[in-house]
């Protein structure tokens, strides 16, 4: 983090095994990392109906652990980790626009999660003085929660139609990281690494209420629900330059494809206990489809660091990326439209433990949605402003 988050300028199991596992080659003892990173997020929401809703601020807070293991007499390294991998969480209350004929649930929580924790066991082999391979492979964990008003987006009857919801579930995916580092000389490592992309279907169970829509039926419904998401593959490219004894220069390139992950949301409802709305639906089922269309992404980093003693390392950088949610499908619940952020980090190594400490600031961007493509009109002339904080903590022995 302190870095900017540039694996090829990292030296810990932690970096290794989730930006790039041919690193861990670079460990020459067994040691254990822990981690755990503290996270404040500045957000506000504004629609037709009320400026300036603040979210939740938090603080949030994401683990890490990884594990390293030189075989002896070998050139393969092993390693495994449990990270969290992807986590987006938004917690609003607000009130709730009009919509289709009207509708309005009032003052109402808008609270989504998208969290992704990843365990993963690899290994890395050097294959000259020069060259080195690995890999990864694992399991993922996902979990969805939606507690908000939902607009149907694409179901032949319900299209357009607003009903409270609560949605929680969750499900298992494979993950695979291939990686390859190139020493050409003891100033200059490159790094490139590929992650595969991870589909989850998670189930588990959607309630809700449709009363304001004006039906002549109990408006309690519940159904078994199937939720289709995916980590997207991506391709990160780094390089690091000891440009003298204390200070090293670092660049890193990002590639995340998701346009192919987040294009739609396929949302499956079955077994419906509500006998009157499946009556009227014609059966006990909903498939509904709602729009994304995010694009891929491209990040750049910048770092450097800073070997202000044999025990204290200073470190800095920066990095930008184009938020990939378009503006037509933009809601405060999908806002991860930050861009620029700007880090600072301290490392402290001894004998037996290493500590370090970072900081890092995502800067406040505001994004508008206009016309939004989603139904219902709520999100139309809406604007999302996010910023975050990151603290992070790690101890090495």
């Amino acid at each position: 983090m302190g870095t900017g988050g540039i694996v090829a300028m990292a030296d810990d199991p932690l970096a290794a095994m989730t930006g790039n596992p041919a690193y861990l080659t670079s460990q020459t003892e067994t040691s254990v990392q822990v981690g755990l990173t503290t996270v404040l997020i500045d957000a506000r929401y504004s629609n037709i109906v009320e400026a300036g809703n603040k979210a939740d601020s938090g603080p949030g807070f994401v683990p890490d652990l990884a594990v390293v293991h030189p075989l002896d007499g070998s050139e393969l390294t092993l390693g495994g980790a449990i990270t969290t991998q992807s986590a987006l969480k938004a917690d609003y209350r607000f009130p709730d626009p009009p919509g289709t004929l009207g509708v309005t649930y009032g003052v109402q929580k808008h609270k989504s999660e998208y969290i992704v924790l990843k365990s993963a066991v690899g290994a890395a082999y050097n294959l000259n003085d020069t060259v080195s391979v690995g890999g990864s492979l694992g399991i993922s964990y996902n979990r969805n929660r939606l507690k908000a008003p939902y607009i149907f987006q694409s179901h032949p009857v319900l299209k357009g139609l607003k009903v409270l919801t609560n949605l929680d579930t969750d499900g298992l995916g494979v993950n695979a990281t291939l990686g390859v580092d190139y020493r050409p000389s003891d100033k200059f490592l490159l790094s490139a690494g590929y992650s595969f992309k991870t589909a989850f279907n998670a189930t588990g169970r959607i309630t809700g209420n449709l009363g304001e829509l004006g039906l002549p039926i109990s408006p309690e419904f519940k159904y078994d629900a199937e939720v289709d998401t995916a980590v997207p593959r991506s391709v990160s490219l780094s390089a690091a330059w000891q440009a003298t004894p204390q200070l090293m220069l670092g660049v890193q390139l990002d590639w995340i494809d998701w346009s192919d992950a987040f294009d739609q949301l396929p949302l499956h409802f079955t077994n419906g206990d509500n006998i009157a709305l499946n009556a009227l639906l014609g059966s006990d089922a909903i498939d509904d489809t709602a729009p994304l269309d995010w694009r891929d992404q491209y990040i750049f980093h910048i770092g450097s660091e800073y070997r202000w003693s044999d025990n204290v390392s200073l470190r800095a950088g920066y990095q930008y990326g184009r938020s990939p949610v378009p503006a037509a499908t933009l809601t405060p619940m999908t806002a991860a439209i930050t861009k620029h952020a700007v880090s600072l980090g301290l490392g402290y190594q001894s004998v037996d433990y290493t500590i370090d400490l970072a900081y890092r600031w995502s800067l406040p961007n505001t994004e508008r949605a206009g016309n939004s493509i989603l139904l219902g009109g709520e999100f139309n002339d809406s604007s999302t402003r996010v910023g975050t904080h990151w603290f992070g903590f790690s101890i090495r022995f």
